[in-house]
């Protein structure tokens, strides 16, 4: 089985998908409670219903995803939830305050706990056989992005401040959208056995 994931080139596109937007994701979540601080001048108290505002319509946003994503398809589901992230991403500027900072996570934390939860169905679609490998693959790729996310932004921070955290943060999110539509092209070749 592993032999086989890792020779499929849709497959471990599939999976990079998950690794490039927690990239992506990790960029700036990572530093949140200091950007939250330093930037928006945000209190404790703020910056933990941030979080909390961040968490619940997160869960909300998965719910949804369950009601809908039978009807849609799980590669197209995982598309709005990359596009709702990179959204968030590119408005991210414009949160000056506590108030514009709920609105532009708002469509972030819509796609960033579906996103994962239509990767994995997207993967034991594409090779129920594999479902197994693929879904463990799938949660490692996961980690290995926060890590790559994570340390880009903290080299960010270090070089620049938080000025430009957003805009490394949508160049990972543009590569899983990327990757994400060249398998969503490519997926009959992959094995369903």
């Amino acid at each position: 089985d592993w032999r086989t994931v890792f020779t499929h080139p849709v497959l471990m596109a599939i999976v990079a998908v998950t690794a490039l937007s927690s990239a992506g994701q990790f960029t700036l979540f990572s530093y949140f409670a200091p950007y939250y601080n330093d930037v928006l001048s945000a209190s404790a108290a703020q910056i933990s219903l941030l979080f909390l505002w961040f968490g619940a319509i997160g869960l909300m946003g998965n719910v949804l995803l369950t009601r809908m994503i039978d009807r849609v398809g799980a590669a197209r589901a995982v598309a709005l939830t990359l596009c709702c992230m990179a959204l968030s991403l590119g408005v991210w500027p414009l949160a000056t305050g506590f108030a514009s900072a709920l609105l532009v996570t708002l469509p972030w934390a819509l796609g960033c706990f579906a996103s994962n939860s239509a990767q994995q169905a997207r993967l034991a679609l594409a090779a129920p056989a594999l479902a197994t490998a693929l879904i463990s693959l799938n949660s490692s790729a996961m980690y290995v992005g926060q890590f790559a996310g994570s340390a880009s932004g903290g080299a960010m921070i270090a070089a620049s401040g938080y000025g430009g955290l957003s805009w490394v943060a949508l160049a990972w999110m543009c590569a899983a959208i990327a990757t994400s539509l060249w398998a969503a092209r490519r997926m009959r070749g992959a094995p369903h056995a």
